[in-house]
C-alpha cells in the first residue's frame, strides 16, 4: 500500500514538471513569435508580417465586398534629427509616432513599419469618412507633441488609398501600397512647395 502512494506521489511529480517545461516551451514559442513578427524598436508589425496579415485583410475585403483604406505614413525630416541630435532622438521620434499612431487607431486597424522612417497604416472594412476621423484624431496629437517639443516639430506627410468594391480592375497588394505611397509623395511635394 505505502508502495502504490509513493508511484502515485512520483507520477504526480513528473506530471507537474512535464507542464512546467510546457509552459515554458509555449512562452518561447510565443517570445520567438513575436521578434519575428515584430519591428522591435517600435513594436509595431515588421514589414514581412505586416504584408501577410495585410494580403490577408485585402483578399478578405475583396470576398466580403467591405473596403479596406491603408495609409502610407513619411515621417518628415528624420534624416536630419539623425544628424542634428543623434540617431538615439531619431529613434525617440519613431517611438513617438509609432505611439501616436497606435493610441489613435481602432483595435482593428495595425499598423506596419515599411523601413526607415515609413509606416503603412491598414484600416480593414471601412470608409474613408471614417477613416478622416481618425486622421483628424492623430493631428490632434501630433500638435500636441509639437507643443510640448521646443527642440523640433514632428511632420508626417501621408497618402490614403481607399479600395472599393466598385472597383472592378485587378488589384494587388503592390498596386494597393503603390497607390498610397503616390498619393503621401503629392502631399509632401506640396508641403516642400511652401
Amino acid at each position: 500500500m505505502k508502495y502504490e502512494n509513493t508511484d502515485k506521489e512520483t507520477l504526480i511529480k513528473i506530471l507537474i514538471q512535464k507542464d512546467n517545461i510546457l509552459k515554458k516551451l509555449y512562452l518561447e514559442k510565443e517570445k520567438l513569435s513575436y521578434y519575428a513578427n515584430t519591428d522591435v524598436m517600435t513594436g509595431v508589425l515588421n514589414r514581412r508580417a505586416g504584408l501577410e496579415v495585410l494580403s490577408d485583410e485585402f483578399y478578405s475585403s475583396k470576398s466580403n465586398g467591405k473596403n479596406i483604406v491603408v495609409c502610407f505614413v513619411d515621417v518628415d525630416r528624420l534624416k536630419i534629427v539623425n544628424d542634428t541630435f543623434g540617431h538615439e532622438e531619431g529613434d525617440n521620434l519613431l517611438i513617438n509616432v509609432t505611439n501616436i499612431l497606435k493610441e489613435s487607431i481602432r483595435k482593428t486597424d495595425f499598423i506596419i513599419r515599411m523601413g526607415g522612417d515609413e509606416f503603412l497604416i491598414v484600416f480593414p472594412k471601412t470608409t474613408m469618412k471614417e477613416v478622416n476621423n481618425i486622421w483628424h484624431k492623430i493631428c490632434k496629437k501630433v500638435d500636441g507633441f509639437n507643443e510640448n517639443n521646443t527642440t523640433y516639430n514632428l511632420s508626417l506627410s501621408y497618402g490614403f488609398y481607399e479600395y472599393k468594391q466598385e472597383i472592378k480592375k485587378k488589384m494587388s497588394i503592390n498596386d494597393l501600397i503603390k497607390e498610397a505611397d503616390a498619393e503621401m509623395y503629392k502631399n509632401k511635394l506640396k508641403k516642400d512647395e511652401f
